[in-house]
């Protein structure tokens, strides 16, 4: 009966951490494939047809793997924005930001978040461009992205990428 018991103190106390841990989970992207993964998520709620299309038969996948280190380039140059307006202006930087000590991140994962943000709206944009010009004349669409059955996601991908380079 003692050993019972004890096994039973032992799996219960191992239990505990695992609960912890996985019930304060933050709602902001820590890593970069996390901050990939929730814009992935949200290109492809914008547009099913055209993200299968733009990344391929493990489109998830695809898409995560692809955005992971332009990701990693926007959380390094929102904390570089952060940190020269911080340093730039103070007062305005704390109206913004608050004064706490997690002022700093929150102005990283806002930047973040509004940078995703147009990333979405430019492939729903694309997205929007390429059904338009297939509908409109799918000749002329035919002879700039071809007949096969990745004609619609070369055009989104181009689309959004100069779209992406002009902003």
């Amino acid at each position: 009966m003692k050993k019972l018991i004890v096994a039973g103190a032992a799996i219960a106390a191992m239990a505990v951490p695992v609960t912890q841990a996985t019930a304060g989970k933050p709602d902001h992207p820590v890593k970069a494939k996390d901050a990939a993964a929730k814009q992935c998520a949200a290109e492809k709620k914008a547009d099913r047809a055209a993200f299968r299309a733009a990344y391929g038969k493990h489109a998830m996948r695809a898409c995560i793997k692809g955005e992971v280190p332009e990701a990693r380039d926007e959380t390094r140059n929102a904390a570089k924005e952060c940190k020269a307006a911080r340093a730039d202006d103070p007062a305005a930087f704390a109206e913004a930001w608050g004064n706490g000590k997690n002022a700093y991140g929150k102005c990283v994962s806002g930047t973040v978040r509004a940078e995703n943000r147009a990333d979405v709206s430019e492939f729903k944009n694309a997205a929007k461009e390429c059904k338009a010009a297939k509908a409109d004349d799918p000749d002329a669409f035919a002879v700039a992205w071809g007949n096969g059955k990745n004609a619609y996601g070369k055009c989104v991908s181009a689309t959004a990428r100069a779209d992406d380079l002009e902003s």
